[in-house]
Formats: structure tokens, sequence, C-alpha cells
């Protein structure tokens, strides 16, 4: 269940910030940039929105406003972090670098790359991590961590890439991942930016066959598929209610979705009040409570997963279809089943270890131990005392969770 805990940490992405911000509205469309300083006519619009929705990038929060800083440099470090967890990787003991502490947020990524010969320190027993990254050291890292078939000494369009980086660039060309700055120039020394970080990253994720995809990865397909639908929802109900009509959003919600999903998700759209509860589409699935894959294809994933219910809501469970065409994943049906129907029915020990995941992420509190101290006597919902001090419910069959 380690491995579980840290694919599910990493997949929440709590609440997308909804509301209007810098726009370039297309034809027909309702849809808004969710960041105020890049805007949809960007070419580096998509790779950057699905690396946020991935969590591989995250945005910084004031004021209404969402900054992606699209043209701040990555570092070292950055670039381990975002391979590290846009591929789902599980951590490996790797080389010691002399500059790094355990708690630094790379720290896990740049060992487990470093023990995977993905990425490589200085002679000096350094890996300089705050230090920006070149569009050559990007070209190594890249293919290796893709796995790209490298040619010793390949023949290149562009003049100005050294021996060194020449097989590296040329897996790169070979994939399609890049073309140069120019016909002949590659500008192996130029500092990469996060926004062109994020168009290399996008490209070369789009191949990564389905049927290869861990755990982790076919979480994050179904979590960005879903959040894609949210927002489309949502921008469209700001926009348009009360007189919403199910033209306002076809266009875009195709684009991710496919019948019979589609029709359910344009008749939810109808059916949803922007005061009140928002989008009525498919939340994000809680996979710290419920993780089962039934099918996995280069073209068809299957996820049985779970909602849990709050106050507010009661959740469910659900299976979903997504459907792979051309490069996007699309939902092609979603089948739910009440809590009524088919509860969770978690043991005690099962609770206990997803609410070691669920505490710090959902209440904010550091887990150091939990006691499951019973039944309580009026609602029946079982009783964990965390930290010796805070008193948790936490209902076996829906997955409600509520600090007492």
């Amino acid at each position: 269940m380690q491995t579980m805990k840290k694919i599910c940490s990493i997949m929440l992405i709590g609440t997308l910030v909804f509301a209007s911000m810098t726009s370039s509205v297309f034809a027909a469309s309702n849809r808004q940039s969710v960041f105020s300083d890049l805007t949809m006519s960007s070419q580096f619009y998509e790779p950057i929105y699905s690396m946020y929705l991935k969590e591989i990038y995250e945005a910084d929060y004031s004021n209404d406003s969402a900054l992606i800083h699209p043209k701040k440099n990555v570092t070292r470090g950055d670039a381990a972090y975002m391979l590290y967890h846009l591929l789902g990787l599980t951590y490996e003991d790797g080389r010691d670098f002399s500059d790094m502490n355990t708690s630094d947020h790379y720290y896990e990524a740049i060992e487990t790359l470093a023990a995977r010969g993905v990425i490589d320190g200085f002679k000096d027993g350094t890996f300089r991590p705050m230090d920006s990254l070149t569009r050559g050291q990007m070209s190594k890292i890249i293919s290796s961590a893709f796995d790209y078939q490298i040619k010793i000494s390949p023949t290149l369009p562009y003049t100005d890439v050294t021996e060194a980086f020449k097989p590296f660039v040329h897996a790169l060309s070979e994939q399609g991942i890049t073309k140069g700055v120019t016909a002949t120039k590659f500008a192996p020394n130029r500092f990469i930016t996060r926004q062109e970080m994020a168009a290399f990253l996008h490209r070369a994720y789009k191949k990564v066959p389905g049927s290869e995809y861990n755990d982790f990865e076919v979480m994050n397909t179904v979590n960005e598929a879903t959040r894609k639908t949210r927002m489309i929802a949502v921008q469209g109900l700001e926009a348009n209610f009360p007189n919403q009509r199910i033209t306002d959003i076809r266009e875009d919600m195709s684009t991710v979705t496919v019948e019979p999903y589609l029709t359910k998700a344009l008749t939810d759209y109808l059916d949803s009040c922007y005061y009140c509860d928002g989008a009525n589409v498919q939340s994000d699935f809680d996979f710290g409570l419920k993780y089962t894959l039934k099918t996995l294809t280069n073209t068809s994933i299957i996820v049985e997963s779970a909602i849990p219910s709050n106050i507010i809501n009661e959740g469910h469970q659900a299976t979903i279809k997504l459907v792979r065409i051309k490069d996007v994943w699309k939902i092609q049906s979603v089948v739910t089943k009440s809590f009524d129907d088919e509860p969770l029915d978690l043991s005690i020990e099962q609770a206990i270890d997803y609410l070691n995941f669920a505490i710090p992420v959902h209440w904010n509190e550091e887990v150091k131990s939990i006691k499951y101290i019973g039944k309580h006597a009026v609602s029946g919902v079982e009783q964990f005392l965390v930290n010796d001090q805070s008193l948790y419910w936490f209902n076996l069959n829906t997955g409600e969770l509520n600090k007492q």
C-alpha cells in the first residue's frame, strides 16, 4: 500500500481554479485560459495545461489569479521532479550528491533517476539542482528517461551541437520531439523555459503506448480526462447560466468525451446550477480508497474506483472507461453504483492504511499514530484517534471522513 499512498498523494489536485482569467476564446467556445500569464492562443498552452492537470506543474495562486510562469527557467532539480512524477516512478536509492538533502522536494526524483542512469552529476560530486537546465542537458534526460535508441556519432543538421549531446539530440529528432530552433541550430547551451520543457514532455509522453502505463500513469490519465470535462462544463456555466444550452459546450466536450458519455455530460450540464453545486459532471476519483485496473491496452483503459461521500454529496463506486483516439484519451462511459447497492466494506486495517494517506491530504495533519477506538454510539461510524489528540469519524462503507 506504500506505493499506492505515494501515487495518490501526488494525484490529488484539490479544487481547480474556475475563475475567469486571461482568455483567448475560440469560435463557438466558452473555454478560457486557467492561467493569468498564458493565453490559449499560445502554442504552449495545451502542453502546460496537460502538465498542470497531471500535477507535474504547479501554479501560484493570488487574488483569483493563477500564475504558471511559462518563461521561467527550469532548474535541474525541477526537471528531475517533472520526469519522476510524469512517469510515475517509485523511489530507488541512487547516487548521494553532496549538495542535496533528504528533505529537498526533488531528492527522491534525483536519486531515482540517477539510479536509472537518466541523469548525471558533476565530477566534484555535486548535482547542482538549482542550476538552470540547458537544452543539451534536456535532450539527454528525456532521451534516457523514455529509453530512446541512442546512436553513436550520428549525423545532425544542427551545426552547434557538441559530440557529447549529438546522440541525444539525434534521438529527439528521430522521435519528432524537436526540430531545433532553426533548420541548422539547436542552441544546446540555451536555458530551457517551463513552457518549452512542457512542450518537450508533452510530445514525448503522447508517444508512450497505453499498454506500458504503470498504475500512476493510468490514474493520471483518468484524472486529466475528468478534470478537462469538469473545466469545460464549469466555464460554460460561468458564461451562460441560467440560459445554458447543450450547443454551448458540445464542440468543446467532444474533444474529451465520446458517446455515450458525451450525451450524459451535456445533459448534466443543463441540470447544473452555477451558484449552488457547480458542474454536475464526474468528480476526481479517490484512488487511495479504491483502485482496480480492469483493462489496459493501447486504446482502452477501464478502471474501478470510488468517489467518497461527504457532508454535502453522496459518493459512489464507478467503472470508468477511456478510449484513445489518435493521441487523445477520451471518456467513453462512466457506470456508477451507489454505496447502498455496493458498499466499500473496508476492514479496520484497510481504513487505517487509507487514513494515513487521506488525513494529511484532506485535513493537513501529519499522522504519527492512529488508534481505532470503536464505533460511535449514535452514528455507528468508526472512530479513530490520531496522534493521541484528534478524533476522526470514518465510514467503512462510503469513505466519508470527518474530523470531530
